[in-house]
């Protein structure tokens, strides 16, 4: 199981996203979400059979195409949080940049434009 490492970031594993503590307040499945797809999106071909991993990715990305406006943002602002802290406390480049642009890799948003999509569902 997964132990609590204050947000430090194991360089020589880019495959797995650092731990985030409970006192940042993010949504513990969103983080379980995270983790998951971090995984899927970083792994090499030898960890994760690649169309395997796209293939669950792209699940995801309908998923979350289905929540209600609400529900996105309250996603973006947690998502917010996260990218500060793994900033704030050395993470790689590569993860923040996958932390900020979940929502627009999950086909939600402009790369730039901090606001969710427009459903309403």
């Amino acid at each position: 199981m997964a132990s609590e490492q204050n947000g430090r970031h194991e360089a020589n594993d880019v495959t797995v996203m650092p731990v985030v503590p409970d006192s940042l307040g993010v949504s513990p499945l969103l983080l379980a979400l995270l983790h998951v797809a971090s995984l899927l999106d970083f792994a090499d071909d030898e960890t994760v059979e690649a169309d395997a991993a796209n293939g669950a990715l792209e699940h995801v990305e309908l998923y979350v195409q289905r929540l209600t406006t609400a529900q996105l943002e309250a996603i973006q602002a947690d998502l917010d949080r996260i990218e500060e802290f793994g900033a704030e406390h050395g993470w790689p480049e590569e993860v923040t940049d996958f932390v900020a642009d979940f929502l627009y890799n999950c086909g939600l948003g402009d790369e730039e434009d901090d606001s969710p999509g427009d459903e309403d569902a």
